[in-house]
């Protein structure tokens, strides 16, 4: 592909991608608050302890086609015929499993009534089986804003459907509806955007093409979802659904906050990389990738953590003040989740999904480690979540020895790429901490943290001649000069 081509493609991309992301991210707050507000702790820790299963679910019916379909040189009918055909009996066949497995859920848990509510919520990745294929065709060809209108409406019906529920007195069945809904609506959406459509013809020799690739992919995204679920699962089997509760309110928060920038770039990156051509091509391509989500992720994520004492109490209520310790730990290392995202994105456009597995599996087994010790000597939440920060943030070392042996990345390189940023975004926070100590309103409060944060930053940005902050400033100004 053409360097001009590819530039507009991937420019175009982000574009869509970040409006998407941002508009997918103020719904979410805004039906996450107000859900949050009629909600109990209890209420969320109920969906938590189902939430592992249905993710394994999820890893287990897409088994890493959309990633094998990106990088394929030649893809078609056939090879979305097969994907489609193969997720929908494997959803099927997994339901059957689950909906048998349901009693021992809830024996596990010690909840009698999370049989019936496992049953109706796992019914969600039938649903999802049918957009796996449109949604792997959406992927490939960089139609990135045609995946925004899908995730805007889906969003927009299913927050309705929740926030009616909670408020009729559903509770925990309120979550349940909003999810199915969303799934059932991207899937409908997905249909009506993409041009594909498939055929009566089952034949699934295509899937054993992909599979070699395609089954280190599965693997890895199994091990990481046991990798991320594995605190909270502890948690429904040792612990009070309270408490179930507070760190699953905490979780999601942080998620929402990485999230838009992973969203935002994982839409572009593994197609571009892949597509990019020669080595050096590769890292040119990379290391801006890296900068411009550093520029976006250290000031999001550093400042969710800063804003924490205030916007919990003065958005979800009270009774979720005693999640921000924990929000603001998992803040510190989600700045860095979208920057481990981008080296997992590298590995598999360069067919290296074997290595991308093995450094997924080492760091969860080193999390498990920590967290055994940990917990059976007796240390506290907040202990086991410093210790787990503190690896995802270190693991990022062991991402960067990979992406060196594939196309040379020198340390020093990603140090100059990532530090000013994150430095940058530090030293900010910091000001606004200071200035905030002047105010005694805790909405007051709220507001110069987040004032003074911006301007600080992007005031370092523009003293600091960050060639990042200045293309990001103009392509938006481009943009709105168009509209």
């Amino acid at each position: 592909m053409a360097e001009s081509s590819l530039r507009e493609r991937t420019a175009k991309g982000l574009f869509w991608g970040g409006i998407s992301g941002g508009v997918q991210q103020i719904l979410a707050l805004v039906i996450g608050i107000v859900l949050a507000r009629h909600l109990l702790p209890a209420d969320y820790g109920m969906v938590a302890m189902l939430t592992v299963f249905s993710l394994l679910a999820a890893n287990l019916e897409e088994s890493g086609f959309t990633s094998a379909i990106a990088i394929k040189k030649n893809v078609g009918d056939r090879d979305y015929n097969a994907v489609l055909w193969f997720s929908l009996i494997m959803s099927v066949v997994l339901y059957g499993v689950l909906w048998f497995a349901a009693p021992l859920i809830s024996m596990f848990n010690h909840t009698p009534e999370l049989t019936k509510l496992a049953r109706v919520s796992f019914l969600g990745f039938v649903v999802s089986s049918l957009g796996i294929a449109q949604s792997a065709y959406l992927f490939r060809n960089l139609m990135v804003k045609q995946r925004m209108i899908a995730t805007f409406i889906a969003v927009c019906t299913a927050g309705v459907v929740g926030i009616v529920l909670v408020l009729r007195g559903f509770a925990y069945w309120g979550l349940v509806a909003q999810d199915l809904t969303y799934k059932f609506m991207i899937v409908l959406m997905y249909w009506t955007l993409s041009p594909w459509r498939p055929r009566m013809q089952f034949d699934l020799k295509p899937i054993r093409e992909m599979f070699g690739f395609s089954s280190k992919i599965l693997a890895t995204n199994v091990l990481t979802t046991l990798n991320n679920q594995f605190l909270q699962a502890q948690l429904g089997h040792y612990f009070p659904r309270h408490e179930v509760g507070l760190y699953s309110q905490a979780n999601k928060w942080n998620t929402m906050g990485y999230s838009l920038i992973t969203t935002t770039m994982s839409s572009v990156a593994q197609p571009v990389l892949a597509k990019a051509g020669e080595e050096s091509r590769q890292k040119l391509v990379f290391r801006k990738m890296v900068r411009f989500t550093s520029f976006l992720s250290f000031p999001a994520m550093f400042g969710l953590a800063a804003v924490s004492p205030e916007f919990v109490p003065l958005a979800l209520k009270t009774q979720w003040t005693a999640c921000v310790p924990y929000l603001q730990i998992l803040c510190v290392a989600g700045a860095f989740i979208p920057v481990s995202q981008l080296y997992s994105n590298l590995l598999i456009s360069r067919g290296r999904s074997s290595k991308f597995f093995i450094g997924t599996a080492s760091m969860m087994f080193m999390q498990l480690a920590i967290i055994l010790v940990l917990y059976f000597c007796g240390s506290g939440m907040l202990m086991l979540l410093c210790f787990v920060a503190g690896l995802q943030v270190a693991w990022l070392m062991v991402w960067h020895f990979m992406a060196h042996r594939e196309i040379k990345l020198r340390f020093m390189e990603t140090l100059l790429d990532i530090s000013p940023f994150a430095v940058s975004a530090a030293v900010s926070m910091a000001a606004a901490w200071g200035a905030a100590m002047l105010v005694d309103c805790m909405a007051a409060k709220l507001a110069v943290k987040f004032l003074i944060a911006a301007v600080s930053y992007c005031a370092i940005m523009y003293f600091a001649h960050a060639e990042i902050f200045r293309e990001s400033v103009e392509f938006v100004f481009s943009k709105l000069r168009k509209h």
